[in-house]
């Protein structure tokens, strides 16, 4: 199901965006299952024409991943953050993405990098709830949304930035270079002590 809207008002659910948000010029609202996101965002990206800025905790969709193959193909630049259960998942494409030349890094400063974001061109913004995956767009209940803002864009770019700037390498776990992290030591969970 899809929803288009011009927005003239819109409640923001954060103070800092409001500004933001009252510049955006259209939303578009998909919501899952069987909305038609994963074709919506697939086409986004086919209209990209510089840069495409993705923070996806899970990446495997083939509209999506293809759409986002093409764009690298024609010389848009793209990066690519995921979380590091990417690296061992047998159902990820970071690996395919990052082979074909995509910048591919991994966020291993917080518990889960749990976003799941594009910024393409600093003016669209995708975002919500779903995975970019088959069942994100095909069995769960999630929504999407397609926002045009260049200040909205603007906020999630130096978001993105900033989580690229901690995070690492991003190493496939079958390739002979991987490393298992080291467990932060804020996440490290005490054994715990027997009961006499």
């Amino acid at each position: 199901m899809k929803i288009r809207s011009i927005l003239f008002a819109l409640t923001c659910s954060f103070a800092m965006l409001w500004t933001a948000c009252a510049t955006a010029q259209y939303i578009d609202i998909f919501f899952s299952p069987d909305g038609g996101a994963a074709a919506a965002v697939a086409n986004e990206i086919d209209h990209a024409k510089s840069t495409i800025k993705i923070a996806a905790y899970a990446i495997s969709e083939t509209q999506i991943t293809d759409a986002l193959l093409r764009a690298q193909s024609r010389g848009v630049s793209i990066g690519l953050l995921v979380t590091p259960t990417q690296q061992s998942d047998a159902y990820s494409t970071a690996g395919k993405l990052k082979k074909a030349g995509i910048s591919t890094s991994v966020d291993r400063e917080h518990a889960l990098m749990h976003n799941k974001t594009m910024v393409i061109d600093g003016l669209v913004i995708i975002t919500g709830s779903m995975n970019f995956t088959k069942a994100g767009d095909t069995k769960n209940a999630e929504n999407t949304l397609i926002i045009r803002s260049k200040k909205i864009a603007a906020l999630y770019a130096e978001n993105w930035i900033m989580h690229r700037d901690h995070s690492g390498v991003f190493i496939p776990v079958h390739s002979k270079d991987y490393r298992p992290p080291k467990t932060p030591p804020h996440l490290i969970i005490p054994p715990r002590r027997a009961h006499r």
